[in-house]
């Protein structure tokens, strides 16, 4: 998936195209650092966390998992 964002279908290099599609899949800071949190409170109660976390941002409703 690497290459295919910087290539267009006419296969073209298209940098501007690749920088806003990273832009827009990037994960916030502070949903990595909540997932941190999160295994560090489960880990210090002896659990473990099995699958994925998803969080809802409240003002947008974007899911990030």
């Amino acid at each position: 998936m690497e290459n295919s964002l910087k290539y267009n279908a006419s296969g073209y290099r298209d940098k501007v195209a690749e920088r806003a599609i990273r832009a827009a899949d990037h994960t916030p800071h502070e949903i990595s650092e909540l997932v941190d949190v999160i295994k560090k409170i489960s880990a210090a109660y002896g659990y473990d966390i099995e699958g994925r976390i998803a969080f809802q941002d409240k003002k947008t409703k974007i899911i990030y998992r």
